[in-house]
């Protein structure tokens, strides 16, 4: 089984703490992701409308239970918290995506599961967690091989995956309806909960819950940034804004005063606040102040220091014009080069899938597509494109003229989805060269550009890599079906200055 997806909940972490953070995980197979916005609970209190209608579950309160978690309302956090994963769920059934890792913003990669460790879990498979806390122990749980687990009762929704079956048993619960805390509604689906009223109006037999036996996510918090379950946000830490059940709950739970709740779940689900000094230093959690982490001008679009940018984003060899040593030409006058890196790629799907795609722009041979002036690229694009790819051309096609002194361009992102529009015909482009930037190998199966006259499919491997060639003459050329997955490539039809 390989993982298709990857969806990351948050509230207000910075894109690039969550990037570098998705980078650092190890074994993890090359996949696309998404960051997606929570639904702020909080906010939701104040009269912000929620995208979609639900009732809080009134049967939730048990007034004389002796655990003062269940002897209260859902907090506004876990009301959004719910929302936010139900919402993560149907976006990735939506998509068509045959299973999703879903993560919460404050997610701390240990490692991933070697592909090998997949083949254990079982073909009716729901849900699989890669971190949780066990509220039961071993003797009720069920053991599967070397490394899998059937669950027991369990909290942390911090890192978890579904099935394309598990996302739609998820969808058809009437969980909002019946609106719970997201720790409580997985055991209760799966049928395995200390609250039976919660079981009897969940629980599906065929939901199927499995964990690996190492934790390969943990998760760490800060009441003033990204841990907004349990608390209001707060602008002063130092004032004491715990609610009044939470220091009792510690007690019960046994949590000694020197150790440090770091998780936005219940307080009795605790890491040490040893084990989180260890890993802060590696995650890097301390984070920009709300301003800048509001900043429209984040990563790729963050041209403010332009050798900079340059440096971060593109091939060295293409900035030192190291251009015999890097450019192939697998058919006359087809170039294909690296040029930019793999964070470019990823960052540039991210901003794409921001906004909602067209299917019309083109008369004759249309794209699912976006505009990259619709994404505010335009401008950061056609300076790379007169910067590095202006003199690159020049130099492969022999340019002359003053016309090519500057180049204007029509530059878009599409994306062909297996399941959709997976391929496009043979055809011309309405420019005197075309640029080509495969964004997401590895994601995908088929593709490719396809140029008949020279039974040449140029289909690179490696992200970021360029193929130049010739538009609306002698380079008839189309795109190949995606058979599995879903191709993103960028694309930029280029003309001299003076050419119409």
């Amino acid at each position: 089984m390989k993982l298709k997806h990857i969806l990351v909940i948050n509230i207000n972490s910075p894109y690039d703490s969550i990037l570098s953070r998705l980078e650092s995980i190890p074994n993890i197979p090359s996949t696309n992701f998404n960051v997606l916005p929570s639904i702020n609970g909080w906010e939701l209190k104040k009269g912000k409308s929620s995208p979609y209608a639900y009732k809080v579950a009134d049967w939730w309160k048990l007034p004389e239970h002796e655990y003062r978690f269940y002897n209260r309302e859902m907090t506004p956090g876990e009301i959004g918290c719910a929302l936010s994963h139900y919402d993560a769920v149907k976006i990735a059934y939506d998509s068509g995506h045959e299973n999703v890792l879903i993560l919460e913003e404050d997610f701390v990669p240990l490692d991933f599961p070697k592909s090998d460790m997949f083949k254990e879990l079982p073909s009716d498979w729901s849900m699989v967690y890669l971190g949780r806390h066990k509220n039961w122990d071993d003797s009720k749980e069920k053991q599967l091989g070397e490394h899998l687990t059937r669950v027991g009762y369990s909290y942390n929704n911090h890192a978890y995956m579904l099935s394309k079956k598990g996302m739609k048993q998820v969808l058809d619960s009437g969980w909002l309806n019946n609106l719970i805390a997201t720790d409580e509604f997985y055991p209760a689906l799966h049928g395995t909960t200390d609250r039976k009223d919660a079981a009897k109006i969940f629980h599906n037999k065929k939901f199927k819950a499995y964990a690996f036996k190492k934790q390969y996510f943990n998760q760490t918090s800060n009441p003033k940034t990204n841990s907004l379950t349990e608390f209001e946000p707060i602008d002063d830490l130092n004032k004491n804004k715990k609610p009044d059940w939470l220091d009792e709950f510690q007690a019960q739970r046994k949590v000694k005063p020197n150790e440090e709740v770091i998780d936005n779940k219940p307080p009795w689900i605790k890491t040490t606040g040893k084990a989180h000094k260890a890993k802060k230093e590696f995650i890097k959690v301390d984070l920009p102040n709300t301003k800048k982490q509001n900043n429209s001008k984040a990563g790729i679009l963050d041209d403010s220091n332009w050798d900079e940018y340059v440096k971060k984003y593109i091939n060295p060899a293409i900035i030192n014009k190291e251009y015999d040593l890097v450019i192939d030409e697998p058919a006359p006058h087809v170039y294909v080069f690296p040029f930019f890196n793999k964070r470019f790629c990823k960052e540039l799907i991210q901003l794409g899938e921001k906004q909602e795609w067209t299917t019309g722009r083109h008369k004759f041979y249309p794209t699912t597509d976006n505009l990259l002036e619709v994404l505010g690229m335009d401008k950061i694009y056609n300076k790379l494109i007169n910067t590095l790819v202006r003199p690159l051309a020049i130099d492969r096609f022999q340019l002359e003229g003053d016309t090519w002194n500057h180049l204007r361009d029509e530059s878009f992102i599409i994306k062909y989805p297996h399941d959709a529009q997976a391929h496009l015909s043979l055809h011309h482009d309405h420019s005197n060269i075309t640029t080509l930037v495969n964004l997401n190998p590895g994601e995908f199966e088929g593709g490719g550009t396809y140029f008949p006259k020279y039974k040449c499919n140029v289909n690179p491997k490696e992200y970021g890599v360029m193929t130049l060639h010739p538009g609306n003459i002698t380079h008839k050329h189309g795109a190949r079906a995606v058979t599995s997955g879903t191709r993103y490539v960028v694309v930029s039809f280029i003309k001299g200055g003076s050419h119409t």
